[in-house]
């Protein structure tokens, strides 16, 4: 009565066993977003104040990606990228108005100096 003699039932139909591991990164695309954080980096040195909101959803993106929040990491990496080129655009404004005015005070004291 022992089982040691005997052959081992079949596989199951369909090739049996263990199935594939999904791959990695898989979802609806198969790829998950850009997390904007290198443009949401140079947003935070451009304008700090809109730049946080920028670093904070681009650090988001891979972990709602992993956990399986697909639509979350999507909405991250929009968020991420809007707010970086907020900041940077500011960032670039601001500076720009800088050099306006530090020429244009450079200029009028410069004209009054030689004046004499």
């Amino acid at each position: 009565m022992s089982e040691y003699g005997s052959t081992p039932p079949p596989p199951p139909p369909g090739g049996g066993g263990y199935s594939a591991p999904p791959p990695m990164g898989g979802g609806p695309t198969g790829a998950a977003p850009p997390n904007n954080l290198v443009l949401a980096i140079l947003g935070l040195l451009c304008c700090w104040p809109i730049g946080i909101p920028a670093v904070v959803f681009a650090a988001q993106v891979n972990g709602k990606w992993a956990s399986g929040d697909h639509a979350g990491a999507v909405d991250a990496s929009a968020k991420a990228k809007k707010f970086a080129i907020i900041a940077l655009v500011l960032g670039i404004i601001a500076t720009v108005l800088y050099i306006i005015l530090m020429v244009a005070g450079v200029v009028s004291t410069n004209s009054t100096s030689t004046g004499m």
